[in-house]
């Protein structure tokens, strides 16, 4: 089995520090930036040429591909310590709640989690957690490359980013996307249909669900380099999580496009920038890639 996905607040401190390390260890080895390139490389691909949709978000696949590249980075995580049981999620949408309405408090934002907020005197660098040293990778806005940047610290403003938002989902608007939107997607396959896929993603009806996130934790996360700061994992974990629920609701063989839409994101179509080439088809039963959610 490649793993059991459990609540990252459930977990204890040694299993925290295990998941943290071997982030760690890829970090150093070079194996954590690849996924960041193949994030960029990903949105870099628009489907067709011109069209607002990339290869992995505002279309189809979006679900799909985050599926298969969590897939790719449990898979290092455990190669690395193979007593981790699975990529753990971030159930956002509880944070507020469990924190008397502040988020901020939850324990995954301390120095035994995955670190705090940024310093607002030191460029809201985070300077605390497994993760205070890490360089993140950014793209230079002259050559369009990724290079490191000039100082360590990934960068969060979680609550208080002014491009992004003071509040994440609630349980409600999770009960409203997975009750209400009984169909996968439709046409025209991009940021204005009201579906599952266009309501988990977070563009139907002002931001949702998974773009909401982003824009609350803020910083590193608005930008499409946004898996250089390991909560990525965390919160696109979460809503994977929610994905198989709606499936559980709707059946595994819900996904549409079948055929007829924009290129990498039918059923069988190759999707771009993974590690393991996948098509949709191939991630739509998570019992068939041996892992589970409790």
């Amino acid at each position: 089995m490649t793993g059991t996905r459990r609540n990252i607040l459930s977990l204890s401190p040694t299993e925290v520090q295990r998941l943290t390390s071997a982030f760690n260890v890829l970090k150093a080895n070079g194996t954590y930036d690849q996924f960041i390139r193949n994030h960029v490389a990903a949105m870099n691909v628009a489907t067709p040429p011109g069209s607002t949709r990339n290869a992995a978000h505002r279309a189809p696949a979006f679900l799909p591909w985050h599926r298969a590249t969590l897939l790719d980075i449990e898979n290092a995580l455990q190669a690395v310590d193979p007593s981790i049981e699975g990529m753990p999620y971030w159930r956002w949408q509880n944070d507020t709640a469990l924190n008397g309405g502040d988020p901020r408090r939850s324990p995954l934002w301390s120095p035994g989690g995955i670190g705090g907020d940024g310093d607002p005197a030191r460029g809201n660098r985070v300077l605390n957690g497994p993760f205070a040293h890490w360089v993140a990778l950014i793209v230079n806005n002259s050559t369009g490359a990724l290079v490191p940047r000039s100082q360590p610290g990934l960068i969060r403003l979680l609550g208080r980013d002014p491009r992004g938002s003071s509040s994440l989902p609630t349980p409600a608007q999770v009960t409203d996307a997975i009750d209400r939107y009984t169909t996968y997607d439709r046409s025209p396959w991009d940021a204005s249909v009201a579906t599952f896929r266009n309501r988990m993603e977070g563009w139907s009806g002002g931001p949702r669900m998974h773009n909401l996130v982003h824009r609350w934790v803020g910083g590193d996360m608005l930008a499409g380099t946004s898996p250089n700061d390991p909560v990525f994992w965390l919160t696109h974990a979460n809503v994977d999580r929610l994905w198989w629920v709606w499936q559980g609701m709707r059946g595994v063989n819900n996904y549409q496009p079948t055929s007829g839409g924009p290129t990498g994101h039918n059923l069988n179509d190759s999707m771009q920038g993974l590690v393991v080439p996948r098509t949709p088809a191939d991630v739509l039963d998570i019992n068939r890639l041996d892992y589970i959610y409790v």
